[in-house]
């Protein structure tokens, strides 16, 4: 008897199990699921930040689309975050995990950085741009480019052309960075941080 294993898609998977989890960690609500990439994909409780979710193995990088991320600049009026998690599984993972259910049991988070707008665009539009016929034009940014922004290394801030002493990092728990412009916003976010839930 031969079982069918029916086709699932790991980067939907991936990108779901991370958004839920942001989303509960900073008790944060989902945006209109009809408005798919034009508002970022979490929201506060009092609508004066956002969140998008940008998911990937630590090795190669969450996905920042150049159409995504100038429309969120050009209409969304409030602060926005881009929220880059990690995860340690970087290869074949389709492959190594044949069934949702078993790909869902072996993600945990590794790291998540939470920058504000500023420091997302200044990477994109610092960095090569990579083009490719069935998808917008993208950079990447990974954990260990995220890591040194966030240790303030020379190298990666004169990358984003950006003043070090306009931002404010806080580390509330080992897995968990977040950057605040100014330290705006830095202690709404804790306020309604929940580490049990990482």
């Amino acid at each position: 008897m031969v079982i069918a294993i029916s086709m699932y898609s790991a980067t939907q998977v991936v990108g779901d199990f991370f958004e839920r989890k942001v989303r509960r960690i900073f008790e944060l609500e989902r945006t209109d699921p009809h408005a798919l990439g034009i508002v970022p994909d979490l929201v506060s409780k009092d609508g004066s930040f956002y969140v998008e979710v940008k998911a990937s193995a630590y090795d190669n990088g969450g996905v920042i689309n150049k159409g995504q991320l100038y429309r969120f600049d050009e209409d969304i009026s409030a602060r926005r975050f881009y929220a880059f998690v990690y995860h340690s599984i970087a290869r074949d993972m389709q492959r190594n995990y044949p069934t949702e259910k078993m790909l869902r049991n072996a993600l945990y988070l590794r790291s998540l950085f939470l920058f504000p707008f500023s420091i997302t665009k200044a990477h994109f539009e610092n960095s090569k741009i990579r083009k490719n016929p069935k998808h917008d034009d993208f950079v990447q940014l990974r954990e260990s480019l995220a890591q040194r922004i966030f240790e303030l290394d020379d190298e990666a801030w004169a990358h984003l052309n950006l003043k070090k002493s306009d931002y404010k990092m806080t580390r509330p728990h080992e897995k968990i960075r977040i950057v605040t412009r100014n330290g705006h916003l830095e202690q709404q976010i804790l306020d309604s941080f929940y580490p049990e839930l990482i």
